[in-house]
C-alpha cells in the first residue's frame, strides 16, 4: 500500500460512513399521530377512540391508524403487513415476539417513507362522528444522520427519521350532537 492509498482509502471510508447514515435516515422512519378534540378552546382533550384513514391527493387511501386500548395510543392497523401494535404488547413477555416485533418493525420503518410525505388528508371517525378528507400537514424531523456511528448511549445508533401528524378537530362544529 503506497502512502497516497491510505488518504484515499480513509476518505472513501468516511463517505462510506456517512452516505450509509443519510441513506438510512432517508429510507426509514418512525411514525406519531395525535389526535384530539379542539372543542373546549382552554382544555383539548384526546380524541378516542379514532379511526384514521390516510389519503392522498386524489384522494386515495395510504394507510389506516387508529387507538388501540386501554392506553389510547394510535398505532397503524392497515395495511397488515405493517401493523406491529399486537406483536408489541407481547414483545415484552416473550422472546420470540421481541424477534417478529423486530422484524415488524424493520418492515414498517422501511415502508412509512414511502407514502407519509404524499399523505394530505384523512377520513377520521370517532364514535359517531365522521369527518371526510380533513386536511393535514406532516412534520418530519429527520435524526443526526451523521452521528449514527458515535459509539455513545444517547447518540449514534441507526438514524430514523421522525413523522408528525396532528390532528385537530372540533367535534362541536364538525359532528353537532355526536358523542
Amino acid at each position: 500500500m503506497t502512502r497516497r492509498s491510505v488518504p484515499a482509502l480513509l476518505i472513501v471510508a468516511v463517505v462510506g460512513v456517512l452516505g450509509y447514515g443519510y441513506w438510512f435516515g432517508e429510507t426509514h422512519g418512525a411514525l406519531m399521530i395525535y389526535a384530539v378534540d379542539t372543542s373546549d378552546r382552554e382544555h383539548h382533550k384526546d380524541l378516542t377512540p379514532v379511526t384514521v384513514t390516510f389519503l392522498d391527493t386524489g384522494g386515495r387511501a395510504l394507510a389506516e391508524a387508529r387507538t388501540i386500548p386501554p392506553y389510547g395510543t394510535i398505532f397503524v392497523t392497515a395495511p397488515p403487513e405493517y401493523a406491529c401494535y399486537e406483536i408489541e404488547q407481547r414483545a415484552p413477555f416473550d422472546e420470540e415476539a421481541r424477534k417478529q416485533w423486530t422484524e415488524c418493525f424493520e418492515r414498517q420503518s422501511r415502508w412509512l417513507p414511502t407514502w407519509i410525505r404524499s399523505a394530505a388528508a384523512v377520513n377520521l371517525q370517532s364514535g359517531s362522528c365522521r369527518v371526510q378528507r380533513l386536511p393535514i400537514s406532516v412534520a418530519e424531523y429527520p435524526d443526526t444522520w451523521y452521528l449514527w456511528w458515535v459509539p455513545l448511549r444517547h447518540v449514534g445508533g441507526r438514524p430514523y427519521t421522525s413523522f408528525g401528524v396532528n390532528i385537530r378537530v372540533d367535534r362541536s362544529a364538525r359532528c353537532p350532537g355526536s358523542s
